[in-house]
């Protein structure tokens, strides 16, 4: 059994980041190790001697009071237990790659790359001895880690709520921004629908009442969930990145449109997508498997 805090905001059903890393330690948990999350809101030791870490604290103590039943936090399905400070001594901690520095402190760090090293908040702040894994090749930083097998790719279908439930007639597109608000947003009709923070249950009877699925976000979950809905989705290209720049592994290509011209193959890749998704439990637990036996081999 392995020690494991896992840095994270407090679950949000709509961030993709978020949502992976409490996949994660479910999957961590789940396979007996001991593992925690230590929300970004609770204030970390060194921050207790500073005023901002005063004020913190009150508002995490109002927050457990108001959302916590023991230590599990109860907005989260997976139902994760709350790192306490003495349960970071000899855990591996794990951070996403926005999280600048150390703020635990901790002697064993693991950096999942979720994204492009400072593409979301501009902020590049890691140590020389962390560990890092990448959550697809588009994020990774070979300069940092050079290792190809140091994937970790974990997925959250919602089966249970994306499913096809049309087999008539669909009309329509709706859209969604996302990551993608600094681009022209010109790419969908004037009627369509805009989906941007609607939660997952509506979203997949939109996705199951319209025929495409305009993304801007290049690099997100809802394709694959408007896929398994029957409508169609449709990346935004950028410009000058070629389709395989886009997305190096065929396999992330399955079921989606890179542009308009690229529709014909995300109709003929459908099926290829939903088998691919139908065996993404098995692929999850083979990749954190790998993960734990890399990280132990790093910090034995």
């Amino acid at each position: 059994m392995t020690r494991f805090v896992v840095y994270t905001p407090l679950y949000r059903e709509n961030s993709g980041g978020i949502i992976v890393l409490h996949k994660l330690a479910s999957i961590l948990s789940a396979m007996g190790h001991d593992v925690r999350i230590w929300p970004q809101q609770k204030p970390c030791a060194y921050e207790l001697a500073t005023n901002h870490g005063l004020k913190k604290a009150v508002l995490w103590a109002k927050y457990r009071a108001l959302n916590l039943v023991g230590r599990k936090d109860i907005r989260s399905p997976y139902q994760l237990r709350v790192a306490r400070h003495k349960d970071i001594r000899n855990s591996i901690v794990l951070y996403p790659e926005i999280v600048a520095g150390n703020p635990l402190q901790s002697p064993y760090v693991v950096r999942w790359l979720l994204n492009k090293p400072g593409a979301i908040n501009g902020k590049v702040d890691f140590g020389e001895n962390d560990l890092f894994f990448f959550y697809q090749e588009k994020f990774n930083d070979w300069d940092l880690n050079p290792d190809k097998n140091n994937r970790l790719t974990v997925t959250e279908l919602m089966g249970d709520t994306y499913v096809n439930k049309n087999s008539g007639i669909r009309n329509g597109q709706c859209y969604m921004v996302r990551k993608g608000r600094d681009r022209s947003l010109d790419y969908h009709g004037s009627s369509a629908v805009k989906v941007d923070g609607i939660g997952h249950k509506e979203l997949a009877k939109i996705f199951n009442q319209h025929e495409y699925f305009i993304c801007y976000d290049p690099y997100t979950m809802y394709c694959r969930y408007a896929a398994m809905c029957g409508c169609i989705p449709v990346v935004v290209p950028e410009s000058g990145v070629t389709k395989e720049e886009w997305r190096p592994e065929i396999y992330n290509r399955y079921g989606v449109a890179y542009g308009w011209d690229d529709v014909p193959w995300a109709l003929e890749t459908r099926p290829q997508l939903m088998e691919f998704l139908s065996e993404s439990e098995q692929r999850n637990e083979e990749l954190v498997r790998n993960f734990v036996a890399t990280v132990k081999k790093r910090f034995a």
